[in-house]
């Protein structure tokens, strides 16, 4: 039989837990900032802010905003996933 040598694993279970409950928590926020209570802060048309009324810029910020979470998580993701494999 041939017997395997044990490396010693890190401790990547607990890192991505933390990084997907923190990614989570970024993601709710990002979602009630679009919906109830964040529509009703924003709920103006004065000031305009690159020529879109405040309530559409406000939408658009944060849209913006769950897209570069996205791809921080994603990147975040695939670079655990390599370092698994080795």
């Amino acid at each position: 039989m041939i017997e395997r040598q044990h490396q010693a694993v890190p401790d990547v279970t607990s890192k991505r837990k933390r990084l997907l409950t923190g990614m989570g928590l970024y993601f709710l926020i990002c979602t009630l900032a679009m919906v109830w209570p964040g529509a009703l802060i924003a709920n103006r048309i004065e000031p305009l802010v690159m020529g879109l009324p405040f309530f559409f810029f406000w939408y658009v910020l944060w849209v913006f905003l769950l897209f570069v979470g996205l791809i921080v998580t994603y990147s975040l993701e695939s670079t655990g996933k390599e370092q698994d494999d080795e």
